[in-house]
């Protein structure tokens, strides 16, 4: 997911009236068991009048009985409304940090544990770009010594669209202009298409998760949830941030988006690594 100071700018829009996003989301949720009654409806109506427009339909209720029997159209907008936009190193200086100050920290204690396992968490992690540079981070981190740890990346979503596309890990050669020939050529395959390597795809492991609905990841060493919270409601919001936290181990790390931060309800059991990029340490002696 994205937030507007970062995704491509989209005109705006007049959105659906509340009585046809309560609509659609009966109808998302019949046809895909997805519940979108905890997401922002403001977002909602203005994905769904997007949809609509992109569609040339004439009225929200033509495009509605057109979703009613079109597959392709319902999942196409069911992945508008995630919001799925994602890049290779998303905000560069935010790596920076986490390759300076997370890692070490990280990597430091797990080599006085047996087994030494590294697990991280992409939440949102739309068509995987956030995830296999993560991967790469780590990679780097390791001096490419993969043996030394067990290093497991998860990186889940529920757009089956963009989770499909991650997997392939196959990406047009401009979308990856702003990380280098070097680590392209040590990271990638391919010449106009893109495809990362088997040895880096075998870190990640994809699959469908929603992060306030469905029970979390555990025993976690470092939680990418950027620009998530703030598409849900407050009630969603602080199960999704109780899920996190209960998914990290002690000294664990929570980055969160730029425009987001910690709501009370959690905010006692982390302390404040980077106020800039939102990255969050669980505080040691915490078991939930």
């Amino acid at each position: 997911m994205a937030t507007s100071d970062t995704t491509p700018q989209r005109c705006d829009v007049t959105p659906a009236p509340s009585d046809e996003v309560a609509r659609f989301i009966k109808l998302i949720q019949d046809h895909r068991d997805f519940d979108l009654s905890q997401y922002k409806r403001s977002s909602i109506g203005r994905s769904i009048a997007r949809r609509a427009g992109a569609c040339k339909c004439p009225s929200i209720e033509a495009y509605r009985a057109m979703v009613e029997t079109n597959e392709a159209e319902l999942d196409a907008l069911l992945s508008h409304i995630m919001v799925g936009y994602s890049t290779f190193f998303r905000d560069p200086e935010l790596f920076e940090v986490l390759r300076r100050r997370a890692l070490p920290d990280i990597l430091g204690r797990k080599k006085h544990e047996t087994p030494r396992r590294v697990r991280v968490w992409s939440v949102a992690c739309a068509t995987g770009e956030e995830a296999y540079s993560l991967a790469i981070l780590l990679f780097e981190a390791l001096d490419g010594c993969l043996d030394q740890f067990d290093l497991k990346i998860f990186a889940t979503d529920v757009d089956r669209i963009a989770l499909a596309k991650a997997r392939a890990g196959s990406y047009a050669r401009e979308t990856l202009d702003n990380i280098g020939a070097k680590t392209i050529a040590r990271y990638f395959t391919g010449d106009r298409t893109l495809v990362v390597r088997k040895f880096l795809r075998h870190l990640v492991r994809f699959g469908e998760l929603n992060v306030f609905a469905d029970p979390p990841i555990s025993q976690l060493d470092l939680i990418t949830c950027r620009n998530v919270l703030i598409y849900l409601e407050k009630k969603a919001q602080i199960r999704a941030l109780q899920n996190l936290r209960y998914g990290l181990v002690p000294g664990g790390y929570l980055v969160l988006g730029k425009s987001e931060k910690l709501r009370p309800e959690v905010e006692e059991a982390f302390e404040t690594i980077d106020k800039k990029w939102q990255i969050y340490r669980k505080i040691e002696g915490l078991s939930s």
